[in-house]
């Protein structure tokens, strides 16, 4: 019965492909860049295509109403877990449009690319989580037991605040475990899949100088703040060392990258008197915010020895840019197994376990909810995300269908006649 339903679901896969492009792209011509984040023309066509589709009663989960989640029941009707799938409907804003060979807003099909602002992170896989979803209910409704939540969340790309850290703090969303269909790739689609995602931890630092007309400037020797600045970047980048444990499975190295944003001074005819930079680090489980704190003040301790004369001062920026703890989802996991054999059907191959570079929405299903989750199991590369030109392989969407619609099947299962 197994192989039977396997079957049928990629059937309903292939059949519906057209549908599936056709939807992803609506959702691309529907802007939603954040900022200035306001989802509801996307959710708008969302969730117009989720009730054609007949997948199950939607609901608007709103804090805002220009900051609308939408959530998707199907429920088999008999006990069971709960599976969330999940990926946002917010891009990143387009940039410069002179560097788009099209409008970022008017998809363009070509040499089997979808390309489009979103087309990778992250519409396309959103289209696909939904036809996943219709081919495990078409082809296998009474093998299922519990509920299957699709969860199109709002606010990722940005403050975070509005999204799925609203539906796990504010509104109680919980689930056994939970599937986010992330871009996982950097070199080739389907690299990798994640079991741990990396957090992420932002810092500001300011650096106080003396202000005065340029024309005296060499009666205040070292009062230059842009100089110290530069020289505290450079210090940092040379010698900040991030403990983290070691011989972990499943994880790689932090990251940090200083000088994210610069800024100082206030006139060309004058000593700049205050300069202000930040740094992002990209933690991995184990590391904590005051242990990065503890690291970054000894790194500070050594400049300041080195640059007695320099006016510092560091902390964590306000809000939830400031940390995010890292997680880690146990290979163990009952939706591991059920994910690693619906990819060895549909994609002919079964990804190593790693690490997902960035962040996810994984930080509130796992980090806040306490729920398992997979960070990234997506169609897509992280190379084509937060760049002109976005896109994606239209066979890939396909696939990824496929994966979802498996995965519900095992996940889910039932061996109930």
């Amino acid at each position: 019965m197994t192989e039977l339903h396997d079957t049928l679901a990629q059937e309903c896969v292939s059949r519906h492909a057209d549908a599936l492009l056709a939807f992803a792209r609506a959702l691309i011509a529907a802007p939603s860049p954040s900022p200035p984040g306001d989802e509801r023309a996307v959710a708008a066509v969302a969730q117009a295509e989720l009730q054609r589709l007949e997948l199950g009663a939607v609901e608007v989960a709103a804090p805002r109403p220009e900051r609308p989640n939408l959530l998707c029941r199907w429920e088999s009707g008999r006990p069971g877990r709960t599976l969330i799938l999940n990926g946002h409907l917010d891009t990143k804003a387009p940039g410069p449009l002179d560097l788009w060979s099209a409008d970022p807003y008017e998809p363009v099909v070509r040499e089997g690319q979808l390309y489009g602002l979103g087309a990778a992170d992250m519409k396309g896989p959103c289209a696909a989580l939904a036809y996943g979803v219709l081919a495990a209910k078409l082809a296998g409704a009474q093998t299922v037991s519990g509920t299957v939540l699709l969860a199109l969340t709002a606010d990722e790309e940005g403050e975070a605040q509005d999204g799925a850290r609203y539906l796990v703090q504010d509104l109680g969303v919980r689930g056994d475990a939970a599937l986010i269909a992330e871009p996982c790739g950097v070199t080739r689609d389907w690299e990798w899949l994640p079991l741990v995602s990396r957090g992420f931890g932002g810092a500001r630092f300011v650096v106080h100088g003396t202000s005065v007309h340029s024309s005296v400037a060499d009666l205040f020797p070292g009062g230059n703040a842009s100089v110290a600045a530069a020289e505290l970047l450079l210090h940092l980048q040379r010698r900040l060392r991030l403990r983290c444990p070691d011989g972990l499975p499943h994880r790689s190295a932090p990251t940090f990258v200083v000088g994210s944003t610069f800024t100082s001074g206030q006139g060309l005819a004058m000593v700049p008197g205050r300069a202000e930079f930040t740094v992002n680090v990209r933690t991995v489980p184990g590391m904590t915010r005051e242990g990065v704190a503890t690291d970054v003040e000894t790194c500070l301790a050594d400049f300041r020895r080195e640059r007695p004369d320099a006016d510092v001062e560091w902390d964590f920026v306000p809000g939830t840019l400031a940390w995010t703890t890292p997680t880690e989802t146990s290979p163990q996991e009952p939706l591991v197994s059920a994910v690693v054999e619906a990819a060895r059907i549909a994609l002919g191959r079964t990804p190593p376990f790693g690490t997902f570079p960035g962040g996810t929405d994984a930080i509130w299903w796992q980090g806040l909810a306490g729920i398992p989750t997979i960070p990234a199991f997506g169609p897509g590369m992280l190379t084509q995300c937060h760049r002109p030109n976005e896109s994606i392989a239209i066979a890939e969407l396909t696939r990824a269908a496929a994966v979802y619609a498996l995965t519900i099947l095992r996940y889910l299962g039932s061996d109930d006649p």
